[in-house]
């Protein structure tokens, strides 16, 4: 068990984690890191973020609007949108996927 970062509960850490998904700005995104990565130093500034907006175009919650948003921020800034492999997730994957884990569709054009 890590002994430097306090232990917290999993609504904890979601809620942290869903507030930079919501909102990934590159002082959220690098504050996340420092606080999930205590030990580890991004080998370029733009990593945090990058790494915000990949997990983002995994994220069941993410609405049509914040995957167009990451997959033109990693566009314009060099960043592949696949994830080790995995293609960015469309608004159709998304809402096959949540209906699947027994959540509603975000469906947001139809």
């Amino acid at each position: 068990m890590d002994k430097t970062k306090p232990v917290e509960t999993l609504p904890e850490f979601l809620a942290k984690r869903n507030a930079v998904f919501r909102n990934p700005t590159p002082e959220a995104a690098a504050e996340y890191w420092r606080r999930e990565l205590p030990n580890e130093t991004p080998v370029d500034p733009t990593v945090p973020l990058a790494t915000v907006h990949k997990a983002r175009l995994q994220w069941l919650d993410a609405t049509d609007a914040m995957l167009v948003e990451s997959a033109e921020w990693l566009t314009a800034n060099g960043y592949e949108t696949t994830s080790k492999g995995a293609p960015p997730l469309t608004p159709e994957q998304r809402d096959k996927d949540r209906v699947a884990v027994g959540k509603p569709p975000l469906a947001e054009g139809g």
